[in-house]
């Protein structure tokens, strides 16, 4: 069984914002409608090819992630190794994603708290590029604000690769992913288009 969790912070207010692009890739993965309540989390199933799975929208705000993920992987006996977390990254420019095992948690809290709560790093990371904001004060609001309209086709691509690459992910060896998507910038002049 895996789990693949979407980073974000519940409520409309929210939806279209940076912060939030692992919630619209699950989105991609089923349909709003299938996700229904369950602890402090929104999740679905999901199915590829023999594999089944759930998807999980968590309702504790992003920096408080693990209190969803940690005993709802418990639960279910998923361990970390089959635990994909999709969520975003100021150091990566828009157009770009990195899927990454295990590793540092880079200042991100959703992360921190995963690994805090599940007592492991080991958990697999998709990361899609937002890129950074004009000054670091300006951090919180840049995560919060939503991408700039002559962006969002660009978005689009990134978030359907992704997508496919959680797809992929349930069944394919780690390394094969990053061959595969690590090397794909959606717009290589995306950086200036922030």
């Amino acid at each position: 069984m895996f789990l693949i969790v979407g980073q974000g912070n519940p409520g409309l207010q929210y939806a279209r914002t940076k912060h939030n692009v692992g919630f619209m890739v699950l989105d991609r993965l089923a349909s709003p409608k299938d996700y229904r309540l369950k602890g402090n989390a929104f999740v679905a199933e999901l199915s590829v090819g023999e594999e089944k799975g759930w998807l999980m929208k968590p309702t504790t705000f992003y920096n408080a992630t693990g209190e969803a993920v940690a005993p709802f992987a418990r639960f279910y006996k998923i361990p970390p190794e089959r635990i994909l977390v999709i969520h975003d990254e100021l150091d990566l420019p828009p157009g770009r994603l990195r899927f990454k095992v295990g590793g540092g948690n880079a200042g991100n809290y959703g992360l921190e708290s995963i690994s805090k709560h599940l007592g492991s790093t080991a958990f697999h990371r998709l990361r899609i590029g937002i890129g950074k904001p004009p000054s670091p004060e300006e951090g919180a609001t840049w995560v919060l604000s939503p991408f700039r309209f002559e962006l969002l086709p660009v978005m689009e691509r990134v978030l359907d690769a992704a997508a496919q690459l959680a797809r992929d992910w349930v069944s394919e060896a780690p390394e094969r992913i990053q061959q595969k998507y690590n090397g794909l910038n959606f717009a290589s002049d995306a950086s200036q288009m922030q």
